[in-house]
């Protein structure tokens, strides 16, 4: 009798841990160029076309710090709002969509089929003192009722340097 409640705690206590870890998906804060954002652990980091790249197996977010200096080399204004800057960057990429500010938060989402598979966008748009930021958080457009949240909370954890 007194072995099986040994056991039956020993398996109690494994079985408490176990459903710890699932529920515990660690966040780390990742830092990059003038930026810090906070998303799961797990991300792959490295540089596509000048822009911070993290990858993990069912998202992609790129980071781009378009500074004022560049742009108005290229003719672009820059004394642009963000809703502006968002309609800049939905033409830029040939996509239509509502831009909405919610929460001092201003952002566009929309899908778009490159190859075979749908993905779906989430797009955040920012401005410093000298350039404007966008974060574009994606994945598999079957996969975004579950990855959206996770997208605005991420996105709301933006820490940009001014």
């Amino acid at each position: 009798m007194r072995l099986c409640k040994k056991t039956l705690c020993i398996l109690l206590a494994v079985q408490m841990l176990i459903l710890l870890a699932a529920c515990n998906s660690q966040e780390i804060a990742y830092s990059a160029k003038g930026m810090t954002i906070t998303m799961e652990e797990g991300f792959e980091v490295s540089e596509y076309y000048g822009m911070t790249y993290y990858d993990s197996e069912d998202v992609q977010v790129y980071v781009a710090k378009e500074e004022f200096s560049l742009l108005e080399e290229k003719g672009e204004e820059t004394d642009m709002d963000l809703e502006e800057y968002a309609d800049f960057l939905l033409k830029s990429i040939s996509a239509t969509a509502e831009i909405k500010t919610e929460d001092d938060l201003t952002y566009f989402e929309y899908s778009k089929k490159p190859e075979s598979v749908e993905y779906s966008y989430f797009v955040t748009v920012h401005k410093t003192a000298d350039a404007f930021w966008f974060f574009q958080f994606s994945c598999e457009k079957s996969l975004i009722n579950e990855y959206r949240p996770r997208f605005e909370k991420w996105a709301r954890s933006i820490v940009l340097d001014i």
